[in-house]
């Protein structure tokens, strides 16, 4: 199995950018969990709610395989150059979709706008810079853009699923009491085809790459 780079700038890199993505991780859950409290919830609702978001779940991801590099675990799948593509895939549709769709419907301020700009600006963009230093020369394959995208659709999936239990949509695209099932479904597919040309545009850099 292909390994992460060994160089030790590249190593720090890894450290650096993993111990900004935990921090921002925990940011959110302790505000989250302070929201739950505030509105006369639970902590384990403010958890609940937490595990929800696209976001959240792709920047667990990418914590993790920073942390995996940053450590060393070489064995881990996480490392490897198909691995780490889709997770940069994952990562840059959720800075891009952020931006384009939901950055205007709230304003968040002082430590939410701090963890709202680590979590949709700075941990893809630093993610980013680590699939360029540990996978951007691999000769990756169009096909494995199929496997990536089973992690957007089983969200989906999984977002519909708290949605019908709970009754909570987190994010108004995916809204079935308001938008209804055809045009959530609708909304769904168009984001689903923005990842794949992400990935595949990620793919055909790194055979460019590679070719070199």
């Amino acid at each position: 199995m292909p390994t992460f780079p060994r160089n030790d700038a590249k190593l720090w890199y890894a450290r650096i950018a993993a111990a900004v993505a935990w921090a921002a991780l925990l940011l959110q859950l302790w505000l989250s969990i302070e929201l739950a409290h505030t509105n006369g919830r639970g902590t384990w609702h403010g958890v609940w709610t937490y595990f929800s978001f696209f976001t959240i779940l792709t920047n667990l991801l990418a914590a993790a395989a920073l942390a995996a590099a940053a450590l060393r675990r070489s064995a881990s799948a996480l490392v490897s150059p198909g691995i780490v593509t889709g997770i940069a895939a994952s990562i840059v549709l959720v800075g891009i979709a952020y931006n384009l769709l939901l950055r205007n419907t709230w304003n968040p301020q002082g430590l939410q706008l701090l963890a709202d700009v680590l979590l949709h600006d700075i941990d893809p963009l630093l993610f980013l810079g680590w699939w360029w230093l540990a996978a951007s020369t691999q000769p990756l394959r169009y096909a494995e853009i199929i496997r990536w995208a089973g992690y957007p659709v089983a969200y989906f999936a999984y977002a519909m699923a708290r949605g019908a239990l709970d009754g909570f949509y987190p994010y108004p695209f995916i809204d079935v009491p308001t938008l209804g099932v055809g045009r959530v479904v609708v909304n769904a597919l168009a984001i689903l085809i923005a990842f794949a040309a992400i990935a595949a545009l990620l793919v055909a850099i790194a055979r460019s790459r590679a070719r070199r």
